[in-house]
């Protein structure tokens, strides 16, 4: 199974709350995360003693400019509970110019955090 890290904004990942993430990932690893792919949350690296948290499915990534993320994304990301606002979060990911991997998901509750 897929993992994908939440080190950053673990607890709205646990809570449900965060739905989108940007990733500046290679292509080569973007092109795993197709629409219905099924990954693990985990709260860091395993290599840095990270556990794991509860799976998600994937509904799209894509590739989206920084500065063209609306305000829904940016509460997608998990918003004011981590950045003082969308510019803020911009900023910090790099600049509007920059272009990661937007990865939507819906977390699926309910099943055992121990699969595979």
């Amino acid at each position: 199974m897929i993992h994908v890290s939440y080190a950053r904004t673990p607890e709205a990942y646990v809570d449900y709350s965060k739905t989108e993430t940007r990733r500046f990932w290679k292509p080569r690893h973007a092109a795993k995360f197709q629409p219905g792919v099924v990954f693990m949350g985990i709260t860091k690296d395993f290599r840095a003693k990270g556990e794991r948290i509860h799976p998600s499915r994937v509904v799209f990534c894509k590739k989206e400019r920084l500065g063209d993320m609306s305000e829904e994304s940016f509460e997608r990301e998990g918003g004011t509970r981590y950045w003082k606002n969308r510019g803020a979060y911009i900023e910090e990911m790099g600049g509007p110019d920059r272009v990661p991997y937007v990865l939507r998901f819906e977390h699926l509750k309910g099943l055992n955090h121990d699969l595979p």
